[in-house]
This record gives C-alpha cells, structure tokens and sequence, in this order.
C-alpha cells in the first residue's frame, strides 16, 4: 500500500471515529436529564369545532425540568392573546414521567367567525428563556378523536361499528376552603358508555365510595387480576395554580362503584390533596377512559394558616 493510499485510509478512519463519537455524544446529549433551570415549552395540540359554531383550540406543555416545577403567574412570563393575558392557562408546571408533557391540558374558545389566518399566541418565560405556541384554525391544525385519543388514551378505538363517548362527570368537588395541613377530600362521581372495551376486568384495589381500602385476595392470597390504570376508567388530578405544591393521594384513581368494583359505566373516585403553603389553589381533573377525555370545571381551594416560614 503507497503512503498516499494510507493516508486517505487514516483519514477515513478518523471520520469514522470521529462521527460515532458526536452520535454518542448526541445521544448522552438527548438523554441529559435536567433536574431544574430548564425553559417550559408551550405547546398547541389543534383544534375542534364545537356544536354552538365556535372553536377550541387546545394547549399543552413540556416542562424541560424533571424536579423543578415553575410557579409562573399570569402576567408578562404568562400571557396568551388576543383577549388576554389570562385565558385560563396554568401557572403550576408539573413534571416526573407521566406528567411534564401534558397533551390537550385546556383550550382557549374563539368565536365563530374567528378568521383562519388570526393566530392564538402563548407566550412563556421560565428561567430566563421566552417560549410560544402559536395556534390558529389552519385545517391543517384539526384535530378529532382519534389523534386526542393517541395523545392521552391507552389506545384509539378503531372499530367502525362501536362508537367511543367520553366521560361524563355528574358529580364534583365544590369549591372548599380548608387549613394549611388539613387534607381534603375530592371525590368526583362519573359516567361513561363503557367503549371502548376493556382488555381484562377485575377488582379495584383503591376506594369504595372515595375511601381507601386494601385489595380482597384471590384464591391462596393471590391478588386478582384487573387492567392497567391507562386501561381503565379513571380520574386524573392536576394542579393548575396556587402558590405552592398540592400534594394528590393518589394522583390517578380508578372509577368504582360503592362495592369497590372496577366499572366502566358509572362510579366514583376519591383522592386526598393536602398544601405546602396557605394562598387561593386552583385544581382541574380529567375523567378518562381508554381513549377520550372530559376535562372538569375548576375547583378553588382556599387554604388557611400560615407556613412554617411565617411563624419563625
């Protein structure tokens, strides 16, 4: 082999090296897990037409953080227009596995006439960086079913002669007002047509009318079967403001009858919440079954006392 030869094989040699070390690093740079000091990135999901002729448009979020969870109030860092700077937005950001992208979290309702081309616009700055999501009713943005379904749900019903309604809640949590260290009780009666099918059925382990109780055993102590949480009829509880952390136990709770059994037709799901520091919290749920979603009106709790800080 001549020197040149050799060359031009070292040469290809170092690229290679060189370009599987940056995919490496690309890799570990992607995967990186930032505990805080990250941005929050707005995000528009689409939109739906609505029976009266308006529009919803819906939003949600990505929390970069997967320990800090911003307090950003409605103002300049949380502003979204025309018609705001509040328009119903969170100004608590979650985060953890399951909860920092949160698909489909609310909607912002324009009129019918809003034309296609005026744009919905959320403007957030969390640690020194300004995001937006930018919604408008381009047909490209229309959403049904099916993709809000593939966002939030288990998994889309795609059975033409079955037809999937979602949840109705015919029962909520009033507003209350409780002190700090208190907890309260939320309990959110539902109903639903029991589509889609559930892929397996068993006991409901969490609550007997809102109120904990341990699992019954199976034959020799076993536990019985019953599906996943994103396999049932269940209620989702999320903080959407206050000033400090609303704490849910649990955060997920399957929908029981007052027997305790697992139902896809009608129940109730209780949760605890108990706060870190007194002010005006606001909390939303979502009744979900495998596929679609109703999300509850808010329920504002004011809590009392003051926090540990205060009494120093």
């Amino acid at each position: 082999m001549t020197s040149g030869v050799r060359g031009v094989v070292c040469g290809l040699a170092l690229l290679l090296i060189s370009g599987v070390a940056s995919g490496v690093n690309a890799q570990v740079a992607s995967s990186t897990r930032y505990l805080k000091g990250q941005s929050i990135q707005p995000a528009y999901e689409g939109w739906e037409q609505n029976p009266d002729g308006t529009y919803s448009l819906w939003f949600g979020y990505l929390n970069r953080n997967w320990a800090e969870e911003p307090n950003i109030p409605v103002g300049p860092d949380n502003n979204i227009q025309p018609g705001g700077p509040d328009r119903g937005q969170p100004t608590f950001f979650q985060t953890g596995d399951a909860k920092r992208r949160q698909y489909f979290a609310f909607k912002v309702v324009v009129p019918a006439d809003w034309p296609k081309d005026r744009d919905v616009v959320w403007t957030l700055t969390a640690n020194g960086t300004t995001l937006k999501a930018v919604g408008s009713l381009w047909p490209v943005w229309l959403v049904n079913g099916d993709v809000i379904s593939a966002n939030r749900g288990a998994y889309r019903d795609t059975d033409p002669d079955s037809v999937n309604n979602p949840p109705t809640i015919t029962e909520a949590p009033k507003d209350a007002t409780v002190p700090l260290g208190t907890p309260l009780t939320l309990t959110m009666a539902v109903t639903d047509d029991d589509m889609p099918k559930r892929r397996s059925s068993g006991q409901l382990p969490g609550a007997v009318g809102g109120v904990a109780r341990r699992e019954p055993a199976g034959p020799g102590g076993a536990s019985p079967r019953q599906p996943s949480l994103r396999d049932s009829l269940r209620v989702s509880w999320v903080q959407w403001r206050g000033p400090g952390r609303a704490k849910f136990d649990p955060e997920v709770v399957r929908v029981a009858d007052d027997a305790g059994t697992q139902t896809g037709t009608a129940g109730k799901a209780g949760t605890t919440v108990t706060f870190d520091k007194p002010g005006t919290y606001m909390l939303r749920a979502y009744a979900e079954d495998m596929s679609l979603f109703t999300l509850s009106d808010t329920i504002t709790v004011t809590v009392t006392g003051a926090s540990t800080a205060q009494l120093r």
